[in-house]
């Protein structure tokens, strides 16, 4: 090997070693992909299914300089293809057999090339002359910043003696590193303060316009409980720190009026965190409130409160693999709200807030990492659930759940993505049943242990 080669190794090693901290982090399955036509021709995209089946992703096709957006998922395959108007002669031998998008090996088929997505973000397909792709994502922008650092500070110690030419090599490249990484922080602080600015605004629109239906579902699967009986599943955001669905029958009316019997005692105004570890009564959060224990004892002989617990722990471990337990967990909440015309000054509502960490720093052990929302009565106006951030619009139904987890598999918790709120309660009444689930906590370290910053109370004294 020679000084060449070793200074270069040598250098790329020095430079991944600065980088490496800020770029650990889990990637979720979800990926959104451009596709951009740049072949000067016209193109056919089709996704592959597990099935090798073709199924357009166009109404016609792809007008060079024309992109199209899609919602996909890492290992999902695509054929790009040059689209032709009508079909060669030479290939209108067997039509039945040989239509597009499988051609007669005697017939020279149009231009086309299969893409794969990968586990990277910011993924942008770039459809070049016959067809050829190239794919540019984060990775390949990372290797090139790290490619010119190394270029840069290359040639400015290739003449230096050999015994100074690391330490030189990392005091040319720290600073440019430094650079590129407050770069990238500016433009992520940019991004989600506009972010948080539209959110604003959407949320006022989609809280005054009471027509506007729930969300249109990315997906939709069932979930079977441990009874046999299916939910259909609406996944509304589905990332690996952040996932929203929308849970159909979770709640039968025998379970929420027990919900709601055992709460009636202890009714009070709802209070939020104040920020310095209590809580505290505000303006903005307009309801009724009450704690209900979980007589997880009698779970075995059919307590309706136990068995609709015991439903929603399982359902959102099978979504979220966090494998959760109910010991030292909190009380479900019993929340109401009450509608008194629309002329209202100050109707009942919950202004914007996260339910747990959500500042996409590394999470706090014994904070709460999901929430399962489930409705038991819905307004006849307002009342919707609002997760601005994303665009996500939930009406309350009577039996179903709207679930939210935040908390990456790195440990890194949601950065206002599942941010939400409670759009006015108008006319009606709005009833539901909230459990906040917890990490970190058991019987020893019960979840009234912690204050509202996850700091045990034994140790906010001094010793």
């Amino acid at each position: 090997m020679n000084s060449s080669t070793t200074l270069t190794a040598t250098a790329l090693a020095v430079v991944l070693l600065i980088i490496s901290p800020a770029a650990n982090c889990a990637q979720p399955a979800s990926r959104p992909i451009q596709i951009k036509n740049e072949s000067g021709k016209r193109a056919e995209i089709y996704w592959v299914d597990p099935n090798g089946q073709m199924v357009k992703q166009t109404s016609s096709f792809l007008v060079n300089g024309q992109t199209l957006e899609l919602n996909s998922y890492v290992n999902h395959t695509f054929l790009v293809k040059e689209f032709l108007a009508e079909e060669p002669d030479e290939c209108k031998a067997d039509p039945p057999k040989y239509k597009s998008p499988t051609r007669s090996p005697l017939c020279t088929p149009p231009s086309e090339a299969y893409i794969t997505v990968n586990d990277n973000d910011d993924q942008v397909i770039h459809i070049l002359k016959d067809m050829e792709v190239e794919t540019e994502d984060s990775q390949s922008k990372a290797r090139e910043i790290a490619t010119s650092i190394t270029s840069t500070c290359q040639e400015k110690v290739k003449e230096m003696d050999p015994t100074q030419i690391l330490d030189a090599f990392v005091e040319c490249a720290q600073p440019l590193v430094v650079n590129e990484l407050h770069g990238a922080h500016k433009e992520s602080k940019e991004q989600a303060i506009m972010r948080e600015q539209i959110g604003g605004q959407w949320e006022e629109y989609s809280c005054k316009d009471m027509d506007l239906p729930t969300t249109s579902p990315k997906s939709i699967h069932f979930w079977q409980d441990d009874d046999g009986k299916e939910h259909e599943v609406g996944v509304l955001l589905d990332r690996d720190e952040a996932k929203i669905h929308y849970v159909k029958n979770f709640i039968t009316p025998e379970e929420c009026k027990a919900i709601e019997a055992a709460a009636a005692p202890s009714l009070h105004k709802a209070t939020v965190a104040d920020g310095a570890g209590g809580s505290e009564l505000v303006k903005s959060r307009k309801a009724l409130q009450a704690g209900v224990r979980v007589p997880w004892e009698r779970e075995e002989d059919g307590d309706p409160i136990a068995a609709v617990s015991r439903r929603l722990y399982d359902y959102v471990n099978d979504a979220t693999g966090y494998n959760l337990e109910e010991d030292g967990q909190e009380e479900i909440m019993s929340i109401q709200y009450e509608g008194r015309g629309i002329d209202d000054p100050e109707p009942d509502r919950y202004r914007p807030h996260c339910d747990g960490q959500c500042d996409g720093l590394l999470f706090r052990p014994s904070g709460r990492v999901a929430t399962m929302v489930m409705y038991c009565e819905a307004p006849s106006k307002g009342g919707a659930t609002n997760f601005r951030n994303v665009g996500v619009h939930i009406v309350p139904e009577a039996g179903t759940a709207a679930f939210f987890s935040y908390l990456g598999s790195d440990m890194v918790t949601d950065n206002r993505l599942t941010e939400h709120s409670c759009c006015p309660v108008l006319e009606g009444e709005k009833k539901i049943a909230v459990q906040w689930l917890r990490m970190g906590v058991d019987e020893q370290n019960p979840w009234n242990s912690f204050n509202t910053l996850g700091v045990k109370y034994s140790e906010t004294f001094d010793q």
